[in-house]
């Protein structure tokens, strides 16, 4: 699972941030609006010979934009080929990370957990979209999936795919 104090994080511009210093510009970004909102999204991607995973914080301000940060690990493919226990995993990392956030922003904010599933059954992943929206909903989250679970679908999905992984990190 994500600890979220021992990953190298990114902002949308790829700089390095501790998991500190997103607590830090999320404290000032909420004393400068207090309806800031934070959507957390986790999607993971085949990537040769393991599968990325990646996790997106979005900072978003109603009607004026966002601003985000995204973390990438691997998994063991191994252990990935079962899309249930995939899609667990996601919605695991982001309730993981939406948890620390509370824990470490001592306040009340809305989080919005983006659970990359679709409603429909004829696609894989939606028999599993009542089990891991109600996994969510049951901690407590809002709860966002396809189409409108961008933070996941969209965010994640672009740090995971291998088209934006550095050659270091290419198998």
């Amino acid at each position: 699972m994500i600890d979220p104090e021992r990953i190298i994080w990114h902002s949308g511009a790829g700089n390095p941030y501790s998991f500190y210093e997103i607590v830090e510009e999320i404290k000032a970004a909420r004393k400068i609006n207090e309806f800031l909102e934070l959507h957390i999204g986790t999607d993971s991607d085949p990537n040769g010979k393991r599968y990325a995973i990646s996790t997106g914080i979005a900072l978003r301000n109603p009607g004026k934009g966002a601003n985000y940060f995204w973390s990438r690990s691997f998994l063991n493919p191994k252990f990935t080929s079962n899309i249930g226990v995939r899609l667990e995993r996601e919605v695991t990392d982001s309730l993981i990370v939406a948890e620390e956030l509370k824990k470490m922003l001592n306040t009340e904010m809305k989080i919005v957990i983006h659970v990359d599933c679709n409603t429909q059954l004829n696609h894989a992943s939606g028999k599993y979209a009542k089990q891991l929206t109600s996994y969510a909903v049951g901690m407590g989250y809002l709860v966002k999936i396809k189409p409108d679970s961008w933070a996941a679908s969209s965010l994640a999905d672009k740090h995971a795919k291998s088209y934006v992984l550095p050659n270091s990190e290419r198998d």
